[in-house]
């Protein structure tokens, strides 16, 4: 993964390039962005941009020892941390602290998850970036970077990665993955300009099986086809999808496609043209509303805080057949 085969991100990309031609890349730097963003694939290419001996500018030169080593997957001196289930420990960083102080050629620490990392691994990276090692450079990634200690920041240049407009996104499925106009259309409006995620979804065999059960979903709650102990039982599979939050998305887009067709009557704007009809004399715009709001706000409460995510969806989807209920069409 080199600079050139990344797209979007030209601020960034001048930056980069910019202090690599210089020599001027800080010891620790730190890509912030939601997840899907493109982090690790920018991480990577400063990674090996930074580890190539023959490089002469910004891009690596390909064929020195350390580049065929990360084209085949097998980079001796680039360090990977992750964390080990929900939190990035102190173990993992000892573990491979001792390689840092090696000689011969630059070391690459990249660490996923950055905000992850618990009190004590965080100060054990605070005193080596305090008296860095020749030639060490730490790469950070981080959806939340407030989630750094000041002391860390501070250290850090930091570049933020920005959404890619859809012509971007667009370009990536149908050029590089091949994908169809439509379905590449479909698939942009979704990722919300995050490359990663557009990627994955053009990868899934069951996406579209995803946003015809997303629609099925909502359509019931609005005709009070749910009784309370469905509503429960449907509460208790959504809590054990490891993509709940996608897929409350996607109930958020079918409501949105219901709104801008009620109101609009146009479908050009439309994620799922076909969906969208079915809202037709079910509900007036303002019950669409109230639930857009509704899920808007369950997505963000599950993503800032440690909620009962059972509990919530039950409230959430008792709330929802309520508010259809009230906005009858």
């Amino acid at each position: 993964m080199n600079f050139k085969d990344l797209r979007g991100q030209e601020g960034l990309r001048r930056a980069l390039t910019g202090k690599l031609k210089a020599g001027a890349v800080s010891h620790a730097v730190l890509f912030c962005g939601p997840p899907g963003s493109g982090k690790k694939s920018w991480g990577l290419a400063l990674a090996r941009a930074l580890l190539c001996s023959g490089r002469d500018g910004a891009e690596p030169c390909e064929d020195c020892p350390s580049c065929r080593r990360f084209r085949s997957g097998g980079a001796t001196n680039l360090f990977h941390l992750q964390p080990q289930g929900r939190r990035l420990g102190i173990d993992q960083v000892r573990r491979i602290r001792g390689q840092f102080y090696l000689e011969g050629g630059n070391r690459v620490c990249l660490i996923e998850e950055a905000g992850q990392m618990t009190a004590e691994a965080c100060a054990s990276l605070l005193k080596i970036l305090e008296e860095p090692p020749r030639g060490l450079y730490f790469i950070l990634l981080a959806d939340r970077p407030q989630q750094l200690p000041a002391t860390i920041l501070s250290r850090c240049q930091r570049f933020t990665l920005q959404p890619l407009s859809s012509a971007a996104i667009l370009d990536l499925l149908i050029k590089k993955e091949g994908l169809s106009p439509e379905r590449a259309q479909l698939i942009s409006r979704l990722s919300k300009g995050l490359p990663g995620l557009a990627l994955e979804l053009a990868a899934s065999e069951t996406f579209e099986e995803e946003m015809t059960r997303a629609a099925e979903i909502a359509l019931k709650l609005a005709q009070k086809g749910c009784s309370s102990r469905e509503i429960l039982a449907l509460a208790g599979d959504l809590a054990g999808r490891e993509d709940l939050l996608f897929f409350l998305e996607l109930l958020y887009f079918v409501c949105r496609d219901g709104l801008l067709f009620l109101v609009c009557g146009s479908e050009s704007l439309l994620i799922n043209p076909k969906e969208a009809r079915r809202w037709a004399g079910v509900v007036f715009p303002v019950g669409l509303e109230e639930a857009m709001a509704l899920l808007q706000g369950t997505i963000q409460e599950l993503e800032a805080t440690n909620v009962n995510r059972r509990l919530a969806l039950e409230g959430m989807l008792l709330q929802l057949q309520r508010r259809f209920s009230l906005c009858q069409g």
